[in-house]
């Protein structure tokens, strides 16, 4: 089109100047062409510089659009992964291993142990240093580390500061002298089986601290206490497996079906220390707050078993932890409405306490006594 426009141009400037030789003479003639051919020197530079524009915009666009896919790109394949660093050193019958990385990334790290393993769930993908020659198995995951060890052993963990690191100290255990003193311990009769309540669950944390959270304590402990009864041939229950919401009415409904000997609710408290709870007896309970939240007739019959039953589990918790014991009575909906002799366990906060496997382990031996001496 420019091409056209500029062809066109020319060929009246040419006839314009050759009208002019006729009829103005040569002077005029060639002050007329020279303004003419400033004309169109001036229109063909404006007809290249469209072209170049037309050429540079596309050019242009296509390096933008390029820009912004690297830019939204980039951050995803090149994130920067957290530097986590595995170390051990071991003695005879202990071995010890450590955890290094930044403080902030060790907070967010959920750490489960069993007498065999540590397991770390790591807030985001790291980047491992492993050691030389460990005397473990070592599983990476994206991010997760497992170590699984030959032989079992009593794992303790703890956390410092300056480097920032966890720290696992394990000690070797001979199982067969654990065998012959569980086979020692005093296990209840049971007959109709034994109910544990974990607090909480799904949505409802309960309390939290840090990385841990009452709802997950709470089940990871009568988890541990159900699998202790079945190797001993015991029948036990859970109100809840999992991770799940479950109201009140559920909870009592369950261990109003199944009616076992024992029905203990786990929770948390705010404080240091070991609280228990027990039914109460209100005679002027109001109706009007519904008969199935107030002491029904079913748990009337046992509300000194109840007091029995937190009396014996108190006393087997100050032995086990050398603490002071608080016993309260309360009309808990959780209690006054299950027909069976029950309690319900306030353990020392997570924010105090780490629930490692040696403590789950206490807290299940104090139970296991407790609940003996109750039967007696």
């Amino acid at each position: 089109m420019f091409g056209y426009l500029w062809d066109t141009t020319l060929a009246i400037g040419f006839s314009n100047y050759f009208y002019f030789i006729i009829r103005c003479g040569c002077r005029r003639a060639q002050v007329h062409y020279l303004r003419h051919k400033c004309l169109f020197i001036e229109l063909r530079e404006q007809v290249s510089e469209r072209k170049e524009r037309k050429n540079y915009y596309p050019v242009k666009k296509g390096f933008l659009i390029l820009f912004i896919l690297f830019v939204s790109v980039f951050p995803l394949s090149a994130q920067k992964k957290a530097l986590v660093s595995l170390k051990f050193s071991s003695q005879e019958n202990s071995l010890r291993v450590v955890l290094e990385a930044e403080e902030s990334f060790l907070k967010r790290t959920k750490v489960t142990t069993s007498s065999t393993q540590i397991r770390a769930e790591f807030p985001e993908p790291y980047t491992l240093t492993p050691p030389q020659g460990p005397p473990f198995e070592l599983i990476t995951a994206e991010k997760s580390l497992v170590l699984n060890f030959k032989e079992a052993g009593e794992i303790k963990m703890f956390q410092l500061p300056s480097p920032a690191r966890l720290v696992f100290d394990i000690q070797k255990s001979d199982i067969q002298k654990k065998e012959l003193s569980a086979e020692k311990q005093q296990v209840p009769v049971l007959a109709r089986g034994l109910c544990v309540d974990a607090g909480h669950g799904g949505y409802d944390f309960g309390i939290t601290y840090g990385t841990s959270s009452e709802k997950e304590v709470m089940l990871s402990l009568a988890k541990d206490l159900n699998s202790f009864l079945a190797r001993k041939g015991k029948k036990s229950f859970l109100t809840r497996r999992a991770d799940q919401y479950i109201s009140i009415s559920e909870r009592i409904n369950f261990v109003n079906q199944k009616i076992p000997d024992v029905f203990i609710s786990l929770h948390a408290s705010t404080s240091q220390g070991f609280v228990l709870y027990s039914p109460r007896f209100e005679e002027q309970a109001s109706i009007e707050a519904g008969d199935f939240y107030s002491l029904s007739s079913r748990q009337r019959k046992y509300v000194q078993k109840s007091k029995a039953l937190a009396g014996s589990i108190g006393k087997a918790l100050k032995d086990e932890f050398k603490a002071e014991i608080i016993q309260r009575e309360m009309p808990l909906p959780i209690l006054n409405s299950v027909a069976s002799p029950c309690v319900l366990v306030e353990l020392p906060s997570p924010k105090y306490v780490l629930y490692d496997q040696q403590m789950r382990e206490k807290v299940i031996k104090a139970f296991i006594h407790g609940v003996a001496a109750y039967e007696q």
